[in-house]
């Protein structure tokens, strides 16, 4: 019987972790995370027109069939890139900052979140607002989804003004949609104004804009 010098012998069983393959829905979300991602960074530097599949899908680093087999065309894509801006939005900061209030606090909400949105990534909302105006030019088959899109942003907005009269802090003769079609208009062309020149006083016309939301809905005290 022969005895095993200390660590030339056979090594002790080491048990390897073990990988676990993703699921087939894993890979689909992942790649569609990559082609999104990829999409959005060279549509904000180039454009859309210049923007081709095959360029997307290599800097995704996937095929610019795999583009075509998930989005069936650059408009396809294009509107769920949208999609997934809206969605995002909504669900990260819309919603937690408005959450159950109602007349003038949510659009004050309403207003901090687009605030807090734009010092935190400028660039996002600047991809954001150029994807929205390619619905205006080469991309005219967007225009009815995104028109579908404001006037859903519309509709909650009148929604929360009429809440707040059913709650009596809002003037029971406001005209709700046109109140909202205003608050919309404001929020979006101050944006706008900023991103084109960041030399425009963006925190003092949210403020103003809150404060005209203010004195339009406020109901009298007497």
């Amino acid at each position: 019987m022969t005895t095993e010098i200390a660590g030339q012998g056979r090594p002790p069983s080491v048990r390897r972790p073990v990988r676990t393959r993703r699921t087939q829905a894993e890979r689909t979300a992942l790649s569609e995370d990559r082609l999104l991602g990829a999409a959005l960074a060279l549509i904000s530097e180039r454009g859309y027109d210049r923007t081709s599949l095959q360029a997307i899908g290599d800097a995704a680093g996937y095929s610019r069939g795999l583009v075509s087999h998930r989005f069936g065309s650059k408009e396809g894509l294009l509107w769920a890139l949208l999609e997934r801006m809206f969605g995002h939005w909504g669900a990260d900061s819309l919603k937690p900052a408005v959450g159950t209030q109602v007349g003038i606090a949510a659009l004050h909400a309403a207003v901090e979140a687009m605030r807090t949105s734009m010092h935190a990534a400028p660039d996002r909302l600047r991809a954001f607002y150029a994807l929205l105006f390619e619905s205006l030019g080469p991309v005219p088959v967007l225009r009815p989804k995104v028109a579908e899109f404001h006037r859903r942003q519309r509709a909650a907005v009148a929604e929360w003004i009429v809440a707040g009269v059913r709650a009596g802090s809002v003037r029971p003769d406001v005209d709700a949609a046109t109140q909202a079609a205003l608050f919309m208009s404001a929020i979006r062309g101050a944006a706008y104004q900023w991103l084109i020149d960041p030399s425009v006083d963006i925190d003092a016309i949210y403020d103003e804009i809150k404060a005209t939301a203010t004195r339009n809905l406020q109901r009298s005290a007497t």
